[in-house]
């Protein structure tokens, strides 16, 4: 956008009232989603970054040939905003999902290995986290960005290449579907990047009582721990190269799925 385009939005601001309206709901959808986006101004320190970041999108991306409606009531200009919100809030939360997903690994994993008990607070989300969970989530909020995640979502949800009109945005059939899906895969994600370690400690355990049953003065609840606890965290840095190769595949979707959810 050159600087005749900007000054031409600047005017209309102060002569037309549906180009200051379709920037508000810019603005409303570019906030949403970076409220929900993995690693960009999560928590309450990003506050700093969203609303400068909402301001500035919103600029690059209007587009004068597709305007807001005017609201002629109350019950018109709520929908407008929902909509922005819900449009915003739904991009930024597919990726999110791949995240959760490597999260529940990361409870899978460390419920296996007795890690429950050691808690880190996330401040992305305030809440606490199992170590593996916050460095398996980490590690997928990596991935996203080095991957130029975050530049896809943005691209599908600023209308550059398509035709959303501000304020008009539902769900389809077949986006409502695919949301629904992504949304169950969580708990696939969470299972195949947990299984390395869940299937080995499976084995650790089994070969731990063998050996109990084979020399019953051995004090396997002592030895156990130590052992589990190790044998887990090798073979998630062992794993860690197939896990960001899948989490690689699975952002890999992001283009077919945000198509499907803007229909």
């Amino acid at each position: 956008m050159d600087t005749h385009n900007l000054q031409a939005i600047a005017e209309g601001f102060l002569t037309r009232l549906d180009v200051g309206w379709t920037f508000i709901l810019l603005m409303t959808r570019y906030l949403a989603f970076l409220m929900v986006i993995p690693g960009l101004g999560g928590g309450m320190t990003g506050m700093a970054l969203r609303y400068p970041a909402s301001l500035v999108l919103a600029f690059v991306s209007f587009d004068q040939k597709h305007m807001a409606l005017i609201p002629q009531d109350l019950v018109v200009l709520s929908f407008q905003i929902v909509s922005e919100v819900v449009l915003g809030a739904a991009i930024g939360l597919i990726p999110l999902l791949v995240v959760s997903g490597a999260q529940t690994a990361g409870h899978l994993a460390s419920g296996t290995m007795g890690l429950n008990g050691a808690q880190l607070f996330d401040p992305t989300t305030n809440t606490p986290l199992s170590d593996l969970s916050r460095f398996y989530s980490d590690f997928a909020i990596v991935v996203f960005l080095l991957m130029g995640g975050h530049y896809v979502a943005i691209g599908a949800m600023s209308g550059l290449n398509s035709e959303i009109i501000p304020g008009t945005f539902m769900f389809s059939a077949a986006g409502l579907d695919a949301f629904m899906i992504q949304t169950g895969r969580i708990f696939q994600i969470g299972c195949l990047i947990a299984a390395p370690v869940v299937v080995a400690l499976l084995l650790t355990n089994f070969v731990l009582g063998l050996i109990s049953k084979a020399v019953p003065t051995v004090n396997i609840f002592v030895i156990s721990f130590p052992l589990t606890i190790g044998v887990g965290l090798v073979i998630s840095l062992l794993a860690l190269p197939e896990v960001a190769y899948y989490l690689g595949r699975e952002f890999n979707r992001l283009p077919d799925v945000l198509s499907l959810i803007l229909g």
